[in-house]
């Protein structure tokens, strides 16, 4: 189903005129219409306008949670409406999930985010993501219409960092649980003693973020865009010597690519509308498989490292 052939599929509000947070957090209460995807300021920053895109099964939300989703880009680039997170949530939304993607600051515009950028404002610009992030959970939590009264965070690439952050760097993470399309913490970072579920997805041979514990885009030790992260495969190991509950998915021979591809993955999805819709119940799991292959099995590690 195309997303401008879904018209029955939502309900909702279009560009949500008055229904603004902006630093004085003062909610006005939006119009109503039948657009396919209700675009919505939630918020406003330095001037800057902040939207969402609502995405809200007509078949009611009710009993069902909601997704709140950051796009990745470096900090520097993309787009809430634009990208391979577009289909996933089109899927989520034909499963009766709701989702709000939303923009948030680009801090890294017109730079960029590699090893000549100092370590700490690259924690700064996902500490600005992640703040955006709990934002648009509040604008969501104050909103009028029948929306889901607890909500996910769930992000891709630098989105699935500000993602993590905002669900385990924050002394109130807001969201029920974080899912990660190959995202990463700063590894001095500890697991929160009672940390939310993890959904988390990587390749196993990513070299921008790593899936284990590693530098940022390979950074030479001295440079000072040095910056140590735990990707997915990390801090779910992390996670189960915690006790905490978490699914990991590790592509073996998945590249940082795995960001987009993993996202529209038919059987990743499956698993994860499943993982949602039990209200994260599911024993905790790591498995992994090869990029050409479709099925998962459940392992320590990858059989082979990476070329």
């Amino acid at each position: 189903m195309s997303l401008l052939g879904s018209r029955a599929l939502f309900i909702g509000l279009s560009l949500c005129p008055g229904f603004i947070l902006s630093q004085n957090e003062n909610p006005v209460t939006p119009s109503l219409s039948r657009d396919v995807v209700n675009t919505c300021i939630y918020t406003v920053v330095d001037g800057d306008s902040l939207a969402l895109d609502l995405r809200i099964p007509n078949r009611g939300v009710s009993a069902q949670i909601g997704v709140v989703f950051l796009h990745g880009g470096g900090f520097s680039s993309g787009q809430r409406n634009s990208g391979p997170h577009v289909r996933l949530l089109q899927t989520l939304a034909e499963a009766g999930i709701a989702s709000a993607s939303i923009t948030y600051r680009l801090t890294m515009k017109g730079r960029n985010f590699g090893c000549n950028i100092p370590a700490e404002e690259k924690q700064l610009a996902v500490q600005h993501a992640s703040d955006d992030a709990h934002r648009a959970f509040r604008w969501l939590k104050q909103s009028p219409l029948p929306l889901p009264e607890h909500w996910v965070i769930m992000g891709s690439s630098a989105g699935a960092e500000a993602a993590m952050w905002a669900g385990y760097g924050q002394e109130d993470p807001y969201f029920l649980a974080v899912v990660s399309f190959s995202g990463a913490i700063s590894a001095s970072h500890p697991v929160p003693e009672s940390a939310i579920p993890f959904f988390g997805v990587h390749g196993i041979c990513d070299d921008v973020v790593p899936a284990g514990l590693g530098l940022h885009r390979d950074c030479p030790p001295d440079e000072v865009g040095s910056w140590m992260l735990c990707g997915g495969e990390c801090w779910s190991t992390k996670l189960a010597a915690s006790g905490s509950p978490f699914q990991f998915r590790g592509i073996c021979d998945g590249t940082h690519s795995v960001c987009n591809t993993g996202m529209t993955d038919p059987e990743i999805q499956k698993e994860l509308i499943a993982w949602l819709k039990s209200g994260f119940q599911l024993e905790s799991t790591r498995q992994f498989r090869p990029e050409t292959s479709s099925r998962f099995q459940e392992m320590e590690s990858c059989p082979s490292p990476c070329h």
